[in-house]
Parts: C-alpha cells; structure tokens; sequence
C-alpha cells in the first residue's frame, strides 16, 4: 500500500508529453489510440495511471498502451485536462533525459522478446521506470520504494527487483529473476557508451553479439522516428514549467474548476462514484473520502449509496447533526472552515462519534474539509496517518476535484426529488380524472343491471335465459371492477393462476356466440376432449386472448363461412406438455402483406376504433405465462391460430 502522502501530483510527466496530451484532447473526439501511446512513453503519465486503477490478472497481455487506452478513456477529456492543468509547479522531473526512458523501455522489450521472457511489456515497464525511482523527488520521504509502487499498480514483485537492483554482477544474475538480467542488458544498451557494452549484453541475454548490435540499432531507429512527439508550430524552446503555484495562480484555478465542473455534470450517482475512484488517487487520495451532506433534518447523510456494513453506511447510522457541538465534522460544516479530529491518549475524547470514525477509516485521524455552505452545507472526511495539516495547495486540489463531484451528487439527488414530486403530482392528477369517468361510467351500468334484473323477474321460469341474464351480470361486474381499479397502481394478482379451457369457451360462447357469430350468419363450433386438464394461466387473461380471435374471425368471416375452435389436451412443445387451443376458419385469409408479420403492430384497414394492435396485445399476454402462438393463412382458403399453453402440472 503506498503511503498516505504520496500524491501522483509530486510525478512530474515530460513537458512535451503532457502539452501533446492536452492538444490531442482539443479534438472534438480524442484520438485515444495516440494518446494512450504518448503516455506509455512518459513514465510519470503511465506510473500514475496505473496507480489510479491496478493493473488486472493477465491485462498486460494486450499490451501496455490497451492497458493505458481504458484507463484513459475511463477518466475522461475533462478530468485528464484538469489533473494535466494541476501539474507543474509541484515535484521534480526524474533525471533521464528526454529520450533517455524510453529508448530503456524500448531495448528491454526487445531483448524480452529475443530471449523468449513470457511479459515482455513488464520488461517495458521495469525499463521505462527505472530512472523515475533513482530521480531526486523519488529520494523524499513522501515517495514509496519501488516494491510498494509495483503492488500498488498490480504488478508483479520481480518488476519491483527489476528497478531496485543495480550493478549485480553477472554471476547473481545468472541465478537471479531473467527479467533482472533483461533490464539490466537494456540499461547497458541505453547508455552513452552502449557499444562497449555489447559484449556483456550478449553473455546476459544468450545472444550473438551481432544479434545484440542489429537489435540496438533497430530500437535506436524506432526511438529517434517515433519517440517525437507530434510536432506543433510554436517555438522549438521546450515549454515552461508554471512558477505560481496551483493555489496562487487563477488562470490556472479557473480553467480548472471548470473542467472538474464539466467532468461530473449531468452524471447520476453510480457514474460519479466511478469517476471519483479512478481520479481520487491521481489526486494525491488512495481512497476515496466519505462525502456527507446537511440534509432538512439538519443531520449530516452520506452522498453516495454505500453498500451494507461499508464505513460509509455505518457512518450514515450515526445520524450526525449539524448543530453537533462536539464533533469536528459538525464544525467543518458549520464554520466552513477546515478542521481535524486526532485522537489523544487513546480515548474517544468529547465526541465518541469521531473517535469511531477514525478507527473505522482505519487511520489515528482524519481532515475534514468544507465543500458547500448553507442549507447545502457538504463535508469532505479524509483519513489521515498523521496530524500534519494539509498543505494549502494539497487542500485546495482535494476541494476542487471533491467539490465538483459533490455539487454533481447534489444536483443528481435534487433531479430525484423533483422528478419524483411531479410524478406523484401526475399519478394524483390521473386518479382523479379516472375517479370521474369511473363515476360517470357507473350510472348507465346501474341502469343496465337494473334492467337485467327486471326482465329476469319478469320471465323466472325461462331457465335459459336465466343462465343469460346471470353471465351479463357477471360481465357487468367485471367491467365495473375493471373500472374502479384503473385508478390503482398495478399489483400482484390474486386470481387464480390456472382455468378450464372448455368451461371458458362455453361461458364465452353463450355470452359472445349470438352477437358476434349467429347474427351475422356465421356458425360457431366448439370441439373439446373430455377431461381436458388444467392449464396455466388465469381465466381473465385467457378471455382476453379468446375475445380478440373471436372478434378478429367474426369481422373476417362472410355469412355461410364457419369458425372452429378446438381443444386438444396434450401436446408436447420444446419437451413441455401443453394443452393446444386451435381456430380455424374457411374464410379469405389474411392479406398478403399482413400474412407475412400477423403479430406486430401496423396500421389497420378496418376503421373504426381498431388499432392493429389485437394480435400483437395476444402474443404479449401468452409471452407472460410462457404460452406459444402460431398462425398460418392462405388466401381464400381460410386461417388457422394454434395456442400452445402449458398445462398446470408442468409450469
């Protein structure tokens, strides 16, 4: 784990790397390619990179720049612009000359691939940084060693040798590590002198030295022909550093606060997160802080969703309050100043609650830093391993970059809010305006079921007509719950999840059979098995389907032309047994053009109130409880529907 302090801020890229990066980035759409192959070439960019977001098992396998290309995508244009803006003033550059890095990297992913080394990109990369960890700011005590920078990017503890190891002689080489030997052989071929150096080279690797003198040359072509930046008309004078630091510098602040502003609008809660973990670490912070907000209640809530027993959600559990007197975190939000919380001579001190959290983050303290003011008063809670404040310019970064993700967490939950209150308004409105129409609708069905009713007394010993009247009433009913619940929320259904095809139809056929068939001339047969068993799916929604084939063959049929329907109780589809509902009917066929798609919405010719929309309405119903319809037509021979529904014992 790198040290708390360390801060990929104090990594300082080559000037000409991070100017071409911040040139590529001008293009309306990056070219990330070049880009990612710009900052494989920089050691700083690529250290930095990887630190932010390790490397996985078997990725490097693609190669280095893939590698760096989803990492550079996943920041951002905005964020890679502002964490570019941000460097400059802070650290040193490591001492190898401009081309010094790269022409190592270069030599040692050769000679890797000579030598048959199976990860000859961590051989790239143990070239190209071993200079960076040798440079004056890698000496400072806020840089880790070699070894914690390897584990922190991912990769494995033989490239942390590979860069730590020097001047072995052959004899502990032979029995050390073969990428020790490959890095070294590339230092060796990267120097001033590399001629004098071939021969070792070739004892080192197992090569002929001719072997050795055409790859150096080979890599030396590459380097001077593709290690050059693309070229830019301005001065040939290499750019200057920034003198001012970040914090003293408003052009600089301005241009970005913006950009942090840019790379966090618009975005909901789960992407800013994201965001936040791959930017935390370019920013100087290995984990990302917990981010509180003063909500209505005046208790302090945390922004982000936390998963269950997370630091974050225990910390939301201890319903902090703004007007807290004890608590640092309380005071940073209402002072709007920073404060700290470090605890003395082990004990909790006046707030027990910030004495948790210090030994939840896993640190002796924390910095609490203010990111908002007022109602939306935002804290940032940052865990610390020692009580040395933060240094002006550390702070004013961690703000910027957590401030803009804040503001965007803000805005994020009041879209929510509002979103929500006018859906709620909307839903209101329509229960309303249902609840009159449902009113309005009730009279004429009273007057109805009144009617029914009186012609029922009136011929009572008319047994046929009785059952008539008795399945008008049923339907009756049913239209009037069908209305009253329309203003509800859709729920899980209490009917019961199977019926009898044969009894439905029956039902269906003397409520249905005389207007829509007999009247118009049309004969009506239904065929059924004998103890069809039960199929899966509710009688309600198998009336539906049955109603709109009856309606659809009874507006299709001539009269003289006959419908037959049939009930067959076992057939097996896809290794499920099924009961088999068939209508087939000898009248003209569906058209040529709607033959070829029965089942999807289009327009219709029919007029009226029809939509096109009854078939597709079936399909979808029978899609629910995992039934099958099929149809074949043919002009003036007839059409044929066949629903396949699974019967109750085998759902």
């Amino acid at each position: 784990m790198l040290p708390a302090a360390f801060s990929a801020f104090e990594l300082q890229p080559l000037p000409d790397g991070a100017s071409t990066i911040l040139r590529l980035l001008a293009a309306q759409v990056p070219n990330w390619p070049e880009i990612a192959l710009v900052a494989a070439r920089d050691p700083a960019l690529s250290v930095a990179l990887l630190v932010a977001d390790p490397v996985r098992p078997g990725e490097l396998r693609e190669g280095v720049n893939a590698a760096l290309r989803r990492r550079l995508e996943h920041v951002g244009p905005d964020l890679l612009r502002a964490w570019l803006l941000g460097l400059g003033h802070a650290g040193e550059a490591g001492n190898d000359a401009t081309d010094g890095a790269l022409l190592r990297a270069e030599c040692a992913l050769h000679l890797a691939i000579e030598t048959g080394y199976p990860r000859p990109d961590e051989a790239y990369l143990a070239g190209l940084w071993r200079g960076l960890t040798r440079s004056p700011a890698w000496k400072r005590e806020r840089c880790p060693d070699a070894a914690a920078l390897v584990a922190a990017c991912g990769l494995p503890p033989s490239l942390g040798d590979a860069l730590e190891a020097s001047g072995l002689l052959d004899e502990q080489l032979a029995t050390a590590h073969p990428l020790l030997a490959v890095v070294e052989a590339a230092e060796g071929l990267a120097a001033a002198d590399w001629q004098e150096h071939v021969a070792r080279v070739a004892t080192l690797c197992g090569l002929e030295a001719a072997s050795v003198l055409s790859l150096r040359t080979d890599v030396g072509y590459i380097v001077s022909g593709h290690a050059a930046y693309p070229a830019v008309a301005t001065s040939a004078n290499p750019p200057a550093r920034p003198s001012l630091r970040l914090a003293e510098d408003p052009y600089r602040c301005a241009g970005m606060l913006g950009l942090l502003t840019a790379a966090f609008v618009d975005l909901d809660s789960a992407t800013i997160r994201e965001r936040l973990e791959i930017a935390c670490p370019l920013f100087g912070l290995h984990t990302p802080p917990i981010l509180l907000g003063g909500s209505e209640d005046g208790r302090l809530r945390p922004l982000l969703d936390a998963a269950p027993d997370s630091v974050t959600a225990l910390i939301g559990e201890l319903d902090l309050r703004v007007d807290d007197e004890a608590s640092c975190i309380a005071l940073g939000a209402r002072s709007e100043h920073p404060t700290a919380y470090f605890a003395e001579g082990g004990g909790p001190g006046r707030s027990v609650a910030d004495w948790q959290i210090a030994r939840w983050l896993g640190r002796c303290g924390f910095h609490v830093l203010p990111l908002g003011s007022g109602p939306e008063a935002t804290v940032a809670v940052i865990g610390a391993a020692s009580a040395r404040a933060l240094d002006s310019e550390v702070r004013w970064r961690y703000a910027a970059l957590l401030g803009a993700a804040a503001r965007a967490l803000r805005s994020y939950h009041r879209q929510r809010s509002e979103l929500t209150a006018r859906e709620a308004v909307l839903q209101q409105r329509f229960r309303e305006h249902v609840r009159k129409i449902v009113h309005e609708a009730t009279n004429p069905l009273t007057v109805l079921k009144s009617r029914i009713g009186m012609l029922a007394q009136e011929r009572a010993d008319d047994m046929p007509l009785q059952d008539e009247m008795s399945l008008l009433n049923a339907e009756l009913d049913r239209i009037d719950n069908l209305l009253r619940g329309a203003a509800d929320l859709p729920t899980e259904a209490s009917e019961t999840r199977h019926c009898r095809v044969p009894e439905l139809l029956l039902d269906m056929r003397t409520l249905y059979g005389e207007p829509l068939f007999g009247s118009r001339g049309i004969q009506l047969e239904l065929r059924a098995a004998r103890d069809v068993p039960a199929a899966a799916i509710p009688a309600s929604a198998l009336k539906q389907v049955l109603l709109n084939l009856l309606r659809n063959a009874s507006e299709a049929l001539q009269p003289g032309q006959r419908l037959v329907v049939s009930v067959f109780p076992l057939v097996n589809v896809d290794g499920r047994n099924c009961l088999e509902i068939r209508f087939v009917d000898n009248g003209p066929g569906l058209p040529a053009e709607r033959a070829q798609d029965p089942l999807t919405p289009r327009p219709t010719a029919k007029g009226g109130g029809h939509q096109g929309l009854g078939l597709s309405v079936v399909r979808e119903i029978l899609a629910q409880w995992d039934a099958t319809l099929l149809c074949r037509s043919q002009m003036g021979t007839g059409t044929s529907f066949q629903i396949f529904v699974p019967l109750e014992q085998s759902a």
